[in-house]
């Protein structure tokens, strides 16, 4: 499945599923929007009761929110680990 967020050039695309109330959810857009200051993020937000959150919930077999994926991929589910989403970024950009 297509995510149908643009992402520029040279940019890594995030996807975040999200659920009203979700406490694991602030929590990944505080992370994303703190890496955002160092790496070069294009966040998109979906919320998971809409036909893209479902779909992608769906695919990836999230079993709850957030659902992230990092360049179309399944980075994780449930709080956000930092170190993984660091390292991610570290190889993905050659830092």
């Amino acid at each position: 499945m297509a995510i149908s967020s643009p992402v520029r050039a040279g940019r890594v695309g995030v996807t975040v599923v999200t659920s009203p109330a979700c406490h694991f959810c602030v929590d990944a857009q505080k992370v994303l929007a703190e890496f955002a200051r160092t790496y070069p993020l294009d966040v998109h937000s979906i919320d998971i009761a809409s036909e893209e959150g479902r779909a992608i919930v769906r695919q990836y077999r999230a079993p709850m929110a957030p659902a992230v994926l990092v360049d179309g991929q399944l980075l994780g589910w449930g709080r956000l680990s930092r170190g993984k989403l660091r390292r991610y970024l570290d190889q993905r950009l050659g830092c």
